[in-house]
């Protein structure tokens, strides 16, 4: 009898074993869903305790983690760089603590040295069960930052986000919780929707209006336009009022491009070279021999380009942000290229030539008039 009972509390011990890794791997599964393909299956998943001690459901194995469905509604990803950050201002929480008063204590414990700063650029992911609110949202981090300085918008696009068809915008800039707001559009968890048909910008003959169509429409009657003439000479077609500049569209190309106004001087630079006959990748050796000697000067940290492209076998609308030099495993970043799902018009954004002066992340725009259709 003793013997039999020994059994069946050890089959009792093994079912409930199995049951709790079955609720830790549900637990898993949903933790990762804000995540692109590329970083789910490493991704560390973890949560807090009432009294904000970390309890870890799987260790990284990889440069994120995620925090399952909160009270709210909230899945959350971000950088493994950020742990002791949030894991601070999970006790903190637990102390009482919220709003300006937790901000004031993680600002303090930044300057005495417990934790890091946020990392400028650093990538934080959303995703949120009900549609009346953002369901996929990826937000870049950019403390202290202004966005005239980064050539960004802050028109807010929550309402186009809920109708599938929002643009990146940026919010609370000039203070340290500043971030651009990647609402991502098309895929199976976004909110649903889209634009309801493509613009013809074939038809658009107004050269002004054609080359700022890469921009948000707030930052469109401000920017500089310009282009050039046969023998590279760069002629304004009207003055800029912000820090953007649109190029008309370069019919060897097919682009049309919005940049930081600091990038002037390189474009000028490509026009001149091409004029005298010489190859894109001659033209790439000479501008990066100009970058690296100082003649040339880089755009901000996190500043952003615009580009358009009116045919369906590449990118139509993509913002990139400029990240020199960065590192994805630094601010939490997927590498994992999304061009072929950005041409079927849910692509991710991604980051490209890490570690390099001209590493960026390519922010794939879904669901507008001007995108990539489904």
């Amino acid at each position: 009898m003793k013997r039999i009972s020994s059994v069946l509390f050890a089959v009792a011990g093994l079912c409930m074993a199995s049951a709790i890794s079955l609720a830790d791997e549900a637990k898993i599964a949903q933790a990762v869903t804000p995540l692109p393909e590329d970083l789910r299956a490493e991704a560390g998943v973890y949560d807090y305790d009432d009294n904000g001690e970390r309890l870890t459901y799987r260790e990284a194995g990889n440069h994120v983690e995620c925090q399952p469905r909160d009270e709210n509604g909230f899945t959350t990803c971000t950088s493994t760089a950020t742990a002791a950050r949030r894991d601070l201002s999970a006790k903190l929480s637990a102390e009482g603590l919220s709003g300006g008063e937790l901000q004031a204590a993680l600002a303090s414990a930044e300057e005495a040295g417990e934790v890091d700063p946020m990392p400028m650029g650093s990538m934080f992911y959303r995703a949120y069960d009900k549609d009346d609110r953002i369901q996929l949202l990826w937000v870049v981090f950019l403390p202290d930052a202004v966005s005239d300085v980064l050539g960004m918008s802050t028109l807010s696009q929550r309402d186009n986000s809920l109708a599938g068809k929002g643009l990146p915008w940026m919010m609370r800039e000039g203070t340290g919780s500043a971030h651009l707001m990647i609402p991502i559009n098309g895929t199976e968890i976004s909110n649903l929707g889209g634009a309801s048909m493509s613009l013809d910008t074939k038809a658009i003959e107004d050269p002004i209006k054609h080359a700022t169509l890469p921009l948000p429409e707030d930052l469109r009657p401000y920017a500089a336009v310009i282009d050039y003439d046969d023998e590279g000479n760069r002629k304004v077609l009207r003055p800029g009022r912000n820090a953007i500049e649109c190029r008309v569209r370069d019919e060897q190309t097919g682009f049309t491009r919005c940049y930081h106004r600091s990038l002037g001087a390189e474009t000028d630079m490509q026009a001149k070279l091409m004029a005298e006959g010489k190859t894109m990748q001659e033209v790439f050796a000479a501008v990066g021999e100009a970058r690296e000697s100082g003649e040339l000067t880089p755009p901000p940290l996190g500043s952003l380009a615009y580009r358009l492209y009116e045919e369906d076998d590449r990118l139509k609308l993509l913002w990139v942000m400029r990240l020199p030099n960065a590192m994805a495993a630094d601010l939490g970043m997927p590498t994992g290229s999304q061009r072929d799902a950005s041409l079927e018009g849910k692509g991710l954004p991604w980051m490209m030539r890490e570690g390099t002066s001209s590493a960026h992340l390519m922010i794939p725009i879904n669901g507008t008039e001007l995108s990539n259709s489904k």
